[in-house]
C-alpha cells in the first residue's frame, strides 16, 4: 500500500499532458517528476492590454515550493493548443507575473505550476485571455510632389491621446515596406521626403505608435511619381 501511494504522488512529468487536457500538449518536457501533493495555482486574476497581460494569484504558503513555472498557448479553433514554458519565477513569495510578448486581438491560454527542488505540481487552472484589438489607423490624406524630387506627406493627427509618434514607411512599387523616418508628437501632421529619386514611383504610409511602442494599423498607401 505504501508503494502504491508513493507512485501516485510522484508521477513522471510526461503524464502531465494527459492529466492537463486531452486536447493540449506541453513542449520541452523535462525529466522532473510531478508531486501531486504540491499546491496548485488557483483563483488567478488578470488585467489585459493590447500587447501585455498581468496576472495575480494567492500567496503560496507551502514551504516546499521554490517557485512557479508559467506556460502559454495560442488558442486555435483548428488545432490543439501547444503549451510552452515562457517563464520561471524562482521565488514562492512572488504573486504576480506580466507577459509583454503577446500581440493584439489574439486569444491566449495560460497555466501555472508550482515546483519544489525535485518535483513539479499538477497543472493549475487554465486562464483564457484575449488581447485588445490594435489601434485604428490614421486617416492618411496623401503624398504630394511639391517640387522636383521633394514629396510632402500630410495626415490628420490621430484622435487617440496615447499616440506618441508616427513611423513613415516607403516602398517602390511591388517592393517591401522600408522604414523612412519617425515624426514625434501626436499632433504632428506632415513629413517632407527629400530623398525621393526622380523617375521612380513611391508608395507611402504612416503608422501611428504609442509611447510603449505599440503600432496602430498602418494607414492606406498613397503613391506618387517623382520627376
Amino acid at each position: 500500500m505504501r508503494k502504491y501511494y508513493k507512485e501516485l504522488y510522484y508521477l513522471p512529468l510526461i503524464v502531465l499532458v494527459t492529466l492537463f487536457s486531452g486536447c493540449s500538449q506541453l513542449q520541452s518536457v523535462t525529466a522532473m517528476q510531478m508531486d501531486l501533493s504540491l499546491p496548485k495555482i488557483k483563483n488567478v486574476r488578470h488585467l489585459v492590454d493590447r500587447t501585455s497581460v498581468g496576472f495575480e494569484w494567492p500567496e503560496i504558503k507551502d514551504k516546499r515550493v521554490a517557485g512557479v513555472d508559467v506556460y502559454r498557448a495560442v488558442k486555435s479553433d483548428t488545432k490543439e493548443a501547444t503549451y510552452t514554458k515562457i517563464a520561471t519565477i524562482g521565488n514562492r513569495y512572488a504573486t504576480h507575473f506580466v507577459d509583454t510578448s503577446i500581440v493584439p486581438n489574439t486569444t491566449y491560454l495560460y497555466m501555472f505550476r508550482t515546483f519544489s527542488t525535485l518535483y513539479s505540481s499538477a497543472p493549475g487552472e487554465v486562464v483564457s485571455i484575449k488581447t485588445m484589438p490594435p489601434l485604428p489607423p490614421v486617416n492618411f490624406a496623401k503624398a504630394i510632389l511639391v517640387d522636383s524630387g521633394v514629396v510632402k506627406l500630410l495626415w490628420p493627427p490621430h484622435p487617440n491621446p496615447v499616440i506618441y509618434d508616427y513611423v513613415i514607411e516607403r516602398r517602390l512599387k511591388g517592393d517591401k515596406w522600408k522604414y523612412l523616418a519617425t515624426v514625434k508628437g501626436r499632433l504632428s501632421p506632415e513629413y517632407i521626403d527629400m530623398s525621393a529619386v526622380r523617375g521612380r514611383v513611391y508608395g507611402y504610409r504612416v503608422v501611428a505608435r504609442s509611447a510603449d511602442g505599440i503600432r496602430a494599423i498602418p494607414s492606406n498607401e498613397s503613391t506618387v511619381e517623382v520627376h
